[in-house]
């Protein structure tokens, strides 16, 4: 009877095993993503690269307003001296030529000064977008590494809300958060002279014109 029950113990043995490896409770950590884009050494960079280039933009809109702001008075000014009554019908239709012409140029100058905000406003968005999408991979693969060697088996996001509009989650414990672990990984290949290259805080950044 002994030898009979031996097999059967080792299976019921082998299931009771498999049953508490089932039990067992995940291990949960969480991070912030938001906060790990914003404090990225990356980020920093580039934002400091897209504000010059904002600068830039808003140097040559400056230009172009102060050359308008030029041409409307001297359109206007034109305009004034065809209230002198003592002008020939000759001299007028001169006169109303050169205003033609100045808000002509008004006109054009307008022109381009829309056409070099929207072009700039798109392409800057369009950059934006795509080093988000290319930083935000990075960054995950990141979080994914620091919490498999912490043996973690869900890592949770809670810098979005969820589908309801509400937060992606409501309530953790504090130890529970990796953020901090995980932008010590991320900046550790910062260059010195960017902020938080040691893995601290830098402070956060938002980019311009992003289009939320």
């Amino acid at each position: 009877m002994k030898i009979i029950f031996k097999p059967l113990l080792a299976v019921l043995a082998l299931s009771a095993s498999a049953l508490v490896g089932l039990a067992q409770t995940p291990k949960i950590a969480i991070v912030d993503m938001a906060r790990l884009f914003d404090n990225h050494y990356k980020t920093v960079e580039k934002n400091a690269v897209f504000q010059e280039e904002q600068d830039k933009v808003k140097e040559e809109i400056a230009r172009l307003n102060g050359e308008g702001l030029a041409l409307q008075e001297q359109a206007q000014g034109i305009a004034e001296q065809l209230n002198n009554p003592v002008l020939s019908d000759e001299k007028k239709g001169q006169i109303q030529q050169e205003a033609r012409i100045k808000v002509d140029e008004l006109r054009r100058k307008q022109e381009e000064m829309n056409a070099l905000l929207a072009n700039s406003s798109e392409s800057l968005k369009k950059r934006i977008m795509n080093f988000r999408s290319l930083l935000m991979d990075e960054i995950s693969k990141v979080a994914v590494e620091v919490a498999k060697r912490k043996a973690i088996t869900l890592l949770m996001d809670k810098s979005g809300p969820s589908l309801l509009g509400v937060p992606a989650v409501l309530y953790y414990e504090p130890s529970l958060e990796l953020t901090d672990e995980v932008l010590a990984e991320i900046n550790k290949a910062a260059p010195a002279a960017v902020p938080g290259a040691a893995g601290g805080e830098a402070p956060a950044v938002s980019f311009p014109a992003a289009g939320k």
